[in-house]
């Protein structure tokens, strides 16, 4: 009878409450990512390019670490009696993880995906702005997912009384009634510019995540949702994870969708190697055997046995679509730096139509531009679009060799554009902007010390006082000024595709064979 009655104490013993995972959704320049990094009082906010979060990103804090100085900071905007002077009971030792996904409407599915592996939605309206078309889409993304809405008007430090009453009113008008309108929706006045607020809206997702009674079971076999990963040219395949139950531990066999492999290593928010991460932590995993596909379900661990009886495919995303194009149109084959802007770019150009015609999606895969993209480009009459992927140069010769059209791109408009004019009728892709190479054949030190590099120019033309970067492999090793050009012993004042010559570089960089020189964009 006691060990029955035993058993229930003994597995209720087993079972935590798990830190809730936050999406933090929202229009462009609403302040989603300037209010992550006012929570966890870091300098994230400034890496966006062209308007656009390039990847999802995963945080956790621990609410506890604010410290008084923030609650302090925000007890002297709102007074003695502000409910921020007073730190929430709940909040002492509160883990929360947020989930920050990109703002442009391109990336509507990387949206989708952190609203569906998410607990709560905090939706961040500028109080300045309104509600924009990207809010109602975020809206509708929380609402599918089936999660709970934590509305936070933002830029309150630069709004009046009417316009907080005016961003209220609109979200009524999608459905999203704030209790001070007579709803069930909390709304939150923040300012991630000054703090304001922040407390607040710790303290009220803390009390939506307890009612919702997020629970774990430490032996639960683990689980974890992918919500972004990548080729690393250093690392290989690298999956950023938000566990869900159980534990991964370094060494466990893990699986997802069809790829597989061995944790060599747990890498934490922070930047950190750890031995383990438990329910609610984001976590970089190395160790897969390829790039797993975005919002797969990992799991682990199954043993040796198992893993050796599994052999793991090729991702569908790495395979063909169609060898021969079923439709007129414009054959395309898209190369990304990460699998959530591969997925979001692949949707976004199949939507483009002209005229009848729409763009075949012959191959797309992560990871740099290969030969292979070209010879299926030229056997299809295509052309090769990347975006943040290197093209190596030995690739690009081939693509001018077989008159194959391939040009990679930093910002997603730019392809997008390039990709419309192509289907209108456009001949060809307008010539890049190619960026001016060369590559390091010698060195030679001089006797100031200076070091010249003994370079041959792949295309382009590289001048004096250009702005270079050095690469070595896919990682740029320095960056400088040319501060010297000769051609034998003449100086000259710039190079040409083909020609050789001496490049002194300030500040003085210690070249190797194969380094690539190439102009920067800064």
């Amino acid at each position: 009878m006691s060990k029955k009655q035993s058993n229930p104490k003994r597995k209720e013993a087993n079972v935590a409450t798990r830190p809730p995972i936050v999406v933090v959704l929202g229009h462009i320049d609403h302040g989603k990512t300037t209010l992550l990094d006012s929570i966890r009082k870091t300098q994230v906010a400034a890496k966006e390019e062209g308007g656009i979060t390039q990847s999802i990103g995963a945080y956790q804090v621990e609410t506890g670490q604010l410290g008084d100085q923030a609650i302090r900071g925000l007890g002297s905007q709102g007074g003695p009696n502000h409910p921020a002077t007073q730190q929430p009971s709940n909040l002492a030792t509160r883990k929360i993880t947020f989930i920050d996904t990109p703002g442009h409407e391109a990336f509507s599915k990387m949206r989708e995906r952190g609203a569906a592996v998410a607990d709560i939605a905090v939706l961040v309206v500028a109080a300045d702005d309104g509600v924009k078309p990207q809010t109602v889409e975020a809206i509708a993304h929380a609402q599918a997912a089936g999660i709970p809405l934590v509305v936070a008007i933002n830029k309150v430090d630069l709004a009046s009384s009417q316009d907080l009453a005016k961003v209220k009113g609109q979200l009524a008008k999608e459905g999203v009634v704030v209790e001070d309108q007579g709803g069930k929706v909390p709304a939150v006045a923040v300012s991630a510019k000054t703090g304001q607020g922040v407390t607040e809206l710790l303290e009220m997702i803390s009390l939506v995540a307890d009612l919702l009674e997020l629970k774990s079971e430490a032996a639960s076999p683990p689980t974890a949702v992918v919500i972004e990963s990548l080729l690393s040219p250093q690392q290989g395949p690298l999956a950023t994870l938000i566990m869900k139950e159980g534990t991964l531990k370094v060494g466990d066999r893990v699986f997802a969708g069809e790829t597989s492999g061995k944790i060599k290593a747990l890498i934490n928010d922070g930047g950190q190697r750890i031995p383990s991460a438990g329910p609610g932590m984001p976590v970089q995993v190395l160790g897969f055997s390829s790039v797993p596909p975005v919002g797969a379900v990992v799991t682990g661990v199954l043993g040796e046995s198992v893993a050796r009886t599994e052999k793991p495919n090729i991702p569908a995303t790495q395979q063909p679509s169609n060898l021969v194009p079923q439709t007129e149109g414009l054959n395309v084959i898209l190369r990304a730096n990460t699998q959530g802007s591969l997925e979001a770019l692949g949707e976004a150009l199949s939507s483009l139509k002209s005229e009848g015609k729409r763009v075949n999606l012959l191959l797309k895969g992560v990871g740099p531009v290969s030969d292979s993209d070209i010879r299926l480009a030229a056997t299809a009459r295509g052309v090769v679009l990347g975006f943040n992927v290197s093209i190596p140069p030995s690739t690009r010769k081939l693509a001018d060799d077989l008159k194959v059209g391939v040009r990679s791109f930093q910002i997603i408009y730019e392809l997008l554009e390039a990709a419309e004019k192509l289907l209108a009728g456009a001949q060809a892709l307008e010539e890049e902007e190619k960026t001016p190479e060369a590559e390091v054949l010698a060195t030679f030190t001089l006797h100031s010390g200076d070091i010249v590099a003994g370079v041959k120019v792949l295309y382009g033309k590289i001048k004096y006082r250009d702005r270079i970067q050095v690469l070595r492999g896919e990682e740029i090793v320095h960056q400088g000024k040319v501060r010297g050009l000769k051609i034998g012993k003449d100086e000259v004042s710039e190079v040409k595709t083909g020609q050789e010559a001496g490049i002194l570089v300030k500040p003085v960089f210690d070249f190797r064979k194969g380094d690539r020189i190439v102009l920067s964009s800064n």
